[in-house]
């Protein structure tokens, strides 16, 4: 009979404990730090992947133009920070303040700067998209405007949060007042990727030669950006009291800088699937000629605006010839006269 009154005190105390974020008016552990630590655990592994794919870029393409490097180093840059301010949330609510109450109810200054850091983490990634598409060539530079002025209006709202969360924000509960300027920044996040990747299949389409696979792989790098910051939209709206939203945009940030890398690091491969194509060429004709495709050059400043040397080379600017299916040779490529 003792044993089942301990049994029962013990029960008690365990139901009041479990009650204490209720009686507060606080959320459960597990849609704020639980939600933070997911977020940073997948996170983490995305970096990794971004460091990964980052020196295969300097080892694949050291001859990029240098604004191309910068840019990629910017992102790796505010990927980093923003991989170590969570990594600062991380060990302040979960090691430092673990048994503290107060402490976990208390917003540190890493939560409100990563508000800011991820806001120009998805603008620099954004900015190459914008860019690939405004230097395809003047006539193609006015479907840049929308997507510029979502990009920016996105990044005031963020910066909008940041400043708030700093001033307003004393308590974690407090980041509700923020939830909804976090909700409208990625909303016009979506609206960006949605312009630009629009952007580029138009442009695509009105080429001579309609590139599926380049059209296709447009589509998937901005779905998969495009399908987190909706969810980040979404779950700051419907629930703007736990840090859901914010476990969802960890994970958003690294996807928009690994996505920008993987196109950077795709071009090789794409160009060779089409190269292919051009050795099958008959006797008389270039790799100019055949209608329906595009010169190597042609494909990479248009594509991926990393300009490279093009296949097409003029007999007159260079001292080469194509050899015939006639020639003694018989190899049907070129030679040196």
């Amino acid at each position: 009979m003792a044993a089942m009154e301990v049994r029962h005190r013990e029960l008690g105390t365990a139901v009041v404990d479990l009650s204490i974020p209720a009686t507060l008016g606080l959320p459960s552990l597990d849609s704020t730090l639980g939600a933070v630590y997911v977020g940073m655990v997948v996170g983490v592994m995305l970096y990794g992947l971004t460091v990964h794919q980052t020196y295969r870029y300097f080892k694949l393409y050291p001859s990029d133009k240098y604004y191309v490097k910068t840019l990629v180093i910017i992102i790796v840059m505010l990927e980093t920070l923003h991989s170590v301010l969570w990594a600062i949330v991380g060990y302040h609510y979960l090691i430092t303040e673990a048994l503290n109450i107060t402490g976990l109810l208390l917003g540190h200054w890493s939560v409100r700067l990563t508000v800011l850091e991820t806001g120009f983490a998805v603008y620099a990634c954004q900015s190459y998209y914008a860019c690939r598409v405004y230097l395809i060539g003047p006539r193609y530079r006015w479907l840049v405007i929308p997507a510029v002025i979502s990009m920016t209006t996105g990044l005031g709202f963020a910066i909008a949060a940041g400043v708030e969360a700093f001033a307003f924000t004393r308590f974690i509960t407090d980041f509700r007042r923020v939830s909804w300027l976090v909700s409208i920044a990625y909303g016009f996040a979506v609206s960006s990727d949605v312009i630009l990747t629009s952007a580029l299949v138009f442009v695509l389409q009105k080429t001579n030669s309609i590139l599926d696979i380049l059209i296709i792989y447009t589509i998937n790098t901005g779905l998969l950006t495009s399908v987190v910051s909706i969810a980040v939209f979404i779950f700051a709206i419907i629930l703007p009291g736990n840090l859901i939203y914010a476990g969802i945009s960890i994970v958003g940030a690294k996807l928009y800088a690994n996505s920008v890398l993987a196109v950077l690091n795709s071009r090789k491969s794409i160009d060779n699937q089409f190269m292919d194509g051009f050795t099958s060429f008959g006797a008389g004709e270039t790799p100019c000629g055949p209608p329906g495709r595009v010169p190597r050059g042609d494909l990479e400043s248009m594509v991926w605006n990393v300009p490279q040397l093009s296949t097409c080379v003029s007999d007159t600017s260079q001292d080469m010839t194509f050899a015939t299916g006639t020639d003694d040779a018989g190899s049907g490529r070129g030679a040196r006269s």
